[in-house]
C-alpha cells in the first residue's frame, strides 16, 4: 500500500509544490462579466486539477481575499479609463506573489502590460488571452488607436502564447494581423450544472414569445445589438408576431433605449429588468423562450458568454457570424444566425421563431446538448492546463 512504502522508504518525503499560475484581470468575483466569470470558472477548474491559482485584481468591487479557496489580492485605484481601472502597483503586486506562470487578458490594456513587465522581470512565461481588440468610441477609440500602434506590439511580441476564444479572431483583428501571430483558439465554457434547463410552461404555445437580452446598457457595449434588436421586435409585431422584449442590465444609456421603445409602439412589449445578480441569471435564462445577442462589431465582441449560458438552460438562441461559436450553432440547429445589423433578417427570425413553437423546443434541446457535449468548462480547462 502507499502507506507501507512511504513507512520503508528511507529519509526524509520531498513533494514538490504545485506551480503557481497568476491570473492579472481587471474585476474579478464578485464582479460579473464575461471575463470575470471566465476567470473564475477557469480558476477553479484548474485547482481542481492541481495547481496553485492566485488572482491579482482591482478592488472593484471590494471583495474578500479569497474565493473558493482562490487567493485574491486586490489594489486600490484613483481613476478609470474605459473600464479599466488604472491601479499601482501591479507589477509589484504580481512579483511578490513569485508565480511560475502568469496569465493576462485583454482587452484590458495597463493590466496587461504590467503583467508583460512583471513576468519578464521574473523570467517566467506570459500567456495572453486576446478576448478583443481595444477599441470604440470618443476618447476610448483614439487612446486605443495610439495603445495599439504603440505598445500593443510589445505586448504580443512578450507573451510566450497567445489565446483567442473565437475562431475567427486572427482574421478579424488587425493588430493580431499586423503581428503575424496565430493565436491558439480556446473557446469559452460554461458552467452546465449551474446553468440547466427548464420545461416551458404549459402556455407555451399560446402565450407571446418571450426573447431575451442581457448587457451592460452603456455607450461601450451598443455593438451588442440592442437597438437593432428593438427596431426588428417592432416590425415583427407590425406584421402580426406576438412578442415581448424581457432586456437586463444597467448602464446610463438604458433611459435612452427605453425612450427608443416607446417611439417604436413597444412600451408594453419591451421589459427593461435592470442589473440582473449572478444569483439570478440561471432563472432570467429559463425565463426566456428565445434568447438573442444579435453582436454587430466583429473587433469589440470576443466571444458572446451570455449565448452559452442561455443554451445551457436549455434556450435557443438568436445571434450572428460575429459570435464566438456561430459555426457551432448552425450546424447543430441550436439557434438562428442572422446577418449584423440587419433589421429585416432579424424581424424575420423572429417572426418565425413566434410561428413555430415546436421548432424552439427542438432547438432549445439541440442547444442544451451542444453546450454539453462541446462547451463544458471540462473542455477549455484541459486545453489551458495543457
Amino acid at each position: 500500500s502507499p502507506a507501507s512504502v512511504a513507512a520503508a522508504a528511507p529519509g526524509p518525503q520531498v513533494t514538490s509544490a504545485p506551480p503557481t499560475i497568476l491570473e492579472v484581470v481587471v474585476r474579478f468575483h464578485p464582479a460579473t462579466g464575461g471575463v470575470e466569470t471566465t476567470v473564475l470558472e477557469l480558476s477553479r477548474g484548474l485547482r481542481q486539477r492541481g495547481l496553485d491559482v492566485r488572482v491579482l485584481c482591482a478592488a472593484n468591487p471590494a471583495g474578500p481575499a479569497s474565493v473558493e479557496g482562490i487567493p485574491v489580492e486586490r489594489l486600490p485605484y484613483r481613476l478609470s479609463l474605459g473600464g479599466t481601472h488604472l491601479a499601482r502597483g501591479i507589477v509589484a503586486a504580481a512579483v511578490r506573489t513569485d508565480p511560475q506562470l502568469i496569465h493576462a487578458h485583454l482587452p484590458t490594456a495597463w493590466w496587461a502590460d504590467a503583467a508583460a513587465a512583471a513576468a519578464r522581470r521574473l523570467r517566467v512565461p506570459l500567456v495572453l488571452t486576446y478576448n478583443n481588440d481595444i477599441c470604440g468610441p470618443g476618447l476610448k477609440g483614439a487612446v486605443a488607436t495610439l495603445y495599439n500602434r504603440l505598445a500593443l506590439p510589445r505586448l504580443l511580441r512578450s507573451s510566450s502564447a497567445v489565446v483567442a476564444p473565437n475562431p475567427r479572431y486572427a482574421a478579424n483583428s488587425p493588430p493580431l494581423r499586423r503581428s503575424g501571430i496565430t493565436p491558439i483558439v480556446i473557446p469559452w465554457g460554461v458552467n452546465v450544472r449551474r446553468f440547466a434547463p427548464a420545461p416551458a410552461p404549459a402556455s407555451f404555445s399560446a402565450a407571446p414569445l418571450t426573447v431575451g437580452f442581457l448587457s451592460v446598457l452603456d455607450r461601450h457595449h451598443g455593438y451588442k445589438g440592442l437597438s437593432v434588436l428593438l427596431r426588428a421586435a417592432a416590425a415583427a409585431r407590425a406584421d402580426g408576431a406576438e412578442l415581448q422584449l424581457r432586456i437586463a442590465g444597467a448602464g446610463e444609456e438604458r433611459a435612452r433605449y427605453q425612450a427608443m421603445a416607446r417611439e417604436l409602439g413597444l412600451a408594453d412589449a419591451a421589459w427593461f429588468l435592470g442589473f440582473v445578480t449572478s444569483a439570478d441569471l440561471p432563472a432570467f435564462f429559463t425565463s426566456n423562450d428565445l434568447f438573442a445577442l444579435p453582436s454587430t462589431d466583429a473587433a469589440q465582441e470576443g466571444f458572446g458568454l451570455v449565448l452559452l449560458e442561455a443554451m445551457a438552460s436549455g434556450r435557443p438562441v438568436l445571434t450572428t457570424p460575429v459570435v464566438g461559436m456561430a459555426g457551432e450553432i448552425v450546424a447543430a440547429d441550436a439557434g438562428i444566425v442572422v446577418p449584423p445589423a440587419d433589421v429585416d433578417a432579424l424581424r424575420s427570425a423572429l417572426f418565425a421563431a413566434a410561428s413555430d413553437r415546436q421548432r424552439l423546443v427542438r432547438m432549445g434541446a439541440n442547444a442544451r446538448r451542444l453546450a454539453v457535449e462541446r462547451f463544458s468548462w471540462d473542455v477549455p480547462v484541459a486545453a489551458y492546463r495543457a
